[in-house]
C-alpha cells in the first residue's frame, strides 16, 4: 500500500508539472466558460439535444455488445460524456461507449474467463478504473506520440475483426438465443452452429422486423433517428404480440437499484488477469478518439491537443468506474454528428450528457420493453457499418508491407481475442518499420590512378591499397547495429588495407549498442596492427563518443569533428593523420580535395589531388 502511495504522489506531481507547463490544463471548461456567448450556447442546445437522440438508443446497444445491462452504457454516454467534455475541452471528440471497445471489453472479460453477466458486472469497475489510468498516465507522459508510429491497417484490421465478432454475436440475439461461452470469432461461430436448432422463430420475426423498419426509416426519412424509431416501434408493437401470445425476450429493465456506486474491488488477482485487456481498451479508444478528432480538426481548421483528449478521456472512465458505467472512448460517429449539428464547444456535449442521464431517470424503466431481438438488429446494422470497403482496399493494394499488418492483424482478430490482434499488428508494423529504417548505407571509398575518391566498385581493380573509407548513413541504433557491423566487416578483409576512415556525417541515433560495435571494430584492426579514424562527426556523435569512453579508447588524435562551412575538410583532416599512420611506405596515395572549398588556399598550382 506504502508502494502504491508513493506512485500515486509521483503520478500527481507529474500532472502538476505538465498542468504548468502549460501542456496540459487541468480543467479547460473554466476557460470556455469564461468567454460563453448567449449565440455559442443555443448552436450548443441544438447539437446536444441532436447527440443525445443518438447517444442513447447506442449506449444501450453497446452495453448488449459487451454483454452487460443497458444502464452501463447510458451512464458511460451521459456522465462519463460530460465529465470528458470539461476535461479535454474539445467539441471535436464526443466521447462515451464506442463499438470496437465495447467488443474488446466483451472479449477481454472473456478472455479473463468471466463468463456470465454478473461476474462481468462485477470486474466491470475495476476493468474501467484501469483503463482510466492508462488514459490518464499516457497523458501526463505524452505518450500521444506513439499513436504517430501506428499503422492504419492496424486500426482498420482491428476494427474489422471487431465488426465481425459483433455480427456474429448478434445474429446469435436474432435467432433467440445467447451462449456464455467463446471469445474468438470461430468458437463463437461454431458454438452458433451447434446450437441452431435452439432457433425461436418470434425473435427471428421480431429481427426481421426491425431490419426492415430500419431500412425504410434510412430510405424514407434519411434526418430521422433511426434506431430510437425502430426501438419506439418494435417496443409498441411486442406489446400487441404479447398479448397474441408470443413469448418475446426483453432487456432488463432501469431500477435505482440497479446502479453500483463506489463498486471497485481491488484484486491483485483479477488486475493482473485484465491489464491486458484494459490496455488494449485504452489504446484503441485514444486511437480511435485521435483519429476522429484529427480528421474533424483538419475539416474545420482547428487544433487539437491528442494529450489533453486522452486526458479528458482518463477522468470519464475513472468517473464511470465509480458510478458503474462502462468504459469511455473516442465515437466516430457522435463525434461527426455533434460536429456537423453545429456544436461551437465543448459545453454541447455536456448537454448530450445531462440529457441522456435524465431520461434515465426518467423512462429508464422504458427499457424493459425492448425487445432483444430488435436490439439485435439495431446493433447488426451498426456494426455492418464498420466494415469499409476502401479503406480495406487502401491497405490490401498500397504496399506490401500493409497488406501484410493488415492480414495478420485481422487473421489474429478472428483466431484470437482482439487484445492480441491489437499487439501482433503494432508488433508487425514496428519489424517491417525497422526492417527499412534498420538498415544503415555503408559505401566504402578509395582512390583510382587518377587520384580521385571514388566508391570501391568504382574506383576499379587498379584502386590503391592502404586507406579504406566507409561512408555510414542512416540510423545506426541497437537495431541496425548487427546489419551494420557485418557490412564494416566485409569492408575490413582486405589484409592490404592499414587505415579505416569511419566517415560518420550522414548517421543518426546512435547508442550504446552501436559504441560498442565501434569498439569491437577497432580492436579488431588494432589486432593487426590497422588502425580506425573517424571522421564528419556532429555533436551528436561525438556525445556518444565521449560519453562511452570510446573517444578516449580511439584516441582523440583519431577523431575528427565536421565543420559545417566546409564539410569534406574533416575527411581532409583524417587522411592527412592516415598519411602519418602510414609513413612514407604508401607515398602514392592521393587525397582528393574539393577544388571549390579549395581556392583560397592553392590559387593556380595545385590540380585538386595533391601528394602527401
Amino acid at each position: 500500500m506504502r508502494r502504491f502511495s508513493r506512485l500515486a504522489y509521483r503520478a500527481a506531481e507529474r500532472l502538476r508539472a505538465a498542468v504548468r507547463s502549460r501542456r496540459l490544463h487541468f480543467f479547460p471548461l473554466w476557460h470556455i466558460l469564461r468567454h460563453y456567448t448567449r449565440d455559442q450556447a443555443a448552436d450548443d442546445l441544438k447539437a446536444g439535444f441532436n447527440l443525445a437522440l443518438l447517444a442513447f438508443p447506442q449506449a444501450i446497444a453497446f452495453a448488449l455488445i459487451a454483454g452487460l445491462q443497458p444502464q452501463h452504457g447510458l451512464i458511460s454516454v451521459g456522465l462519463g460524456a460530460a465529465v470528458a467534455a470539461a476535461f479535454s475541452g474539445s467539441r471535436l471528440v464526443a466521447m462515451g461507449p464506442g463499438n470496437s471497445t465495447a467488443i474488446l471489453l466483451f472479449a477481454g472479460m472473456m478472455a479473463a474467463a468471466l463468463t456470465t453477466e454478473e461476474e462481468r458486472i462485477v470486474a466491470l469497475p475495476l476493468f474501467v478504473f484501469m483503463v482510466g489510468c492508462f488514459h490518464i498516465v499516457g497523458a501526463v507522459a505524452n505518450l500521444s506520440i506513439v499513436l504517430n508510429y501506428v499503422s492504419r491497417s492496424v486500426v482498420t484490421a482491428s476494427i474489422t475483426a471487431a465488426a465481425a465478432l459483433i455480427v456474429l454475436n448478434q445474429v446469435q440475439n436474432l435467432l433467440g438465443f445467447r451462449l456464455g461461452e467463446g471469445a474468438t470469432f470461430f468458437a463463437i461461430l461454431l458454438g452458433t452452429l451447434e446450437n441452431l436448432h435452439q432457433t425461436r422463430f418470434p425473435e427471428v420475426v421480431m429481427g426481421a422486423a426491425a431490419l426492415a423498419v430500419i431500412a425504410a426509416v434510412r430510405y424514407f426519412f434519411p434526418r430521422a433517428p433511426d434506431a430510437a424509431v425502430t426501438l419506439i416501434l418494435m417496443g409498441t408493437a411486442a406489446l400487441y404480440l404479447d398479448r397474441a401470445g408470443w413469448d418475446l425476450r426483453y432487456l432488463t429493465g432501469f431500477s435505482l437499484e440497479a446502479i453500483d456506486v463506489f463498486s471497485i474491488s481491488f484484486s491483485f488477482e483479477m488486475m493482473g488477469k485484465l491489464a491486458a485487456p484494459a490496455f488494449a481498451v485504452a489504446f484503441l479508444g485514444i486511437v480511435e478518439g485521435a483519429s476522429v478528432g484529427r480528421s474533424l480538426a483538419s475539416r474545420s481548421g482547428e487544433r487539437i491537443n491528442v494529450s489533453q483528449v486522452m486526458f479528458g478521456m482518463g477522468m470519464a472512465n475513472i468517473a464511470n468506474s465509480l458510478f458503474g458505467g462502462m468504459d469511455a472512448s473516442g465515437s466516430i460517429t457522435r463525434s461527426a454528428l455533434n460536429w456537423r449539428s453545429g456544436a461551437r464547444t465543448a459545453v454541447s456535449v455536456i448537454v448530450s450528457g445531462g440529457i441522456v442521464i435524465i431520461l434515465l431517470f426518467t423512462i429508464g424503466f422504458l427499457i424493459g420493453y425492448i425487445p432483444k431481438a430488435a436490439l439485435a438488429a439495431v446493433v447488426l446494422v451498426v456494426a455492418l457499418s464498420l466494415f469499409n470497403r476502401h479503406q480495406v482496399s487502401v491497405a490490401l493494394r498500397t504496399t506490401p508491407a500493409d497488406a501484410v499488418v493488415f492480414t495478420i492483424t485481422l487473421a489474429a482478430g478472428l483466431l484470437f481475442t482482439l487484445d492480441m490482434a491489437i499487439y501482433a499488428g503494432v508488433l508487425t508494423s514496428v519489424v517491417l518499420f525497422l526492417r527499412k529504417a534498420g538498415v544503415p548505407d555503408l559505401v566504402e571509398y578509395s582512390f583510382t590512378q587518377e587520384g580521385q575518391l571514388a566508391a570501391l566498385e568504382k574506383a576499379g581493380h587498379g584502386r590503391l591499397p592502404g586507406i579504406s573509407i566507409l561512408h555510414a548513413e542512416g540510423d545506426l541504433f541497437f537495431g541496425s547495429t548487427e546489419i551494420f557491423v557485418e557490412q564494416a566487416r566485409q569492408a575490413v578483409l582486405d589484409p592490404q588495407l592499414r587505415v579505416v576512415i569511419l566517415r560518420l556525417k550522414n548517421a543518426r541515433h546512435l547508442d550504446a549498442t552501436c559504441a560498442l560495435a565501434i569498439e569491437e571494430l577497432l580492436n579488431v584492426l588494432r589486432a593487426d596492427d590497422r588502425h580506425l579514424l573517424v571522421s564528419g562527426a556532429r555533436k551528436e556523435i561525438y556525445r556518444v563518443f565521449r560519453n562511452s569512453g570510446l573517444l578516449d579508447k580511439l584516441g582523440r588524435d583519431n577523431f575528427f569533428m565536421e565543420k559545417p562551412s566546409n564539410p569534406t575538410l574533416s575527411t581532409r583532416n583524417a587522411l592527412k593523420r592516415a598519411q602519418e599512420l602510414l609513413g612514407q611506405r604508401e607515398a602514392d596515395i592521393r587525397i582528393f580535395v574539393d577544388q571549390s572549398k579549395k581556392k583560397a588556399e592553392d590559387k593556380g598550382g595545385n590540380d585538386g589531388a595533391g601528394r602527401t
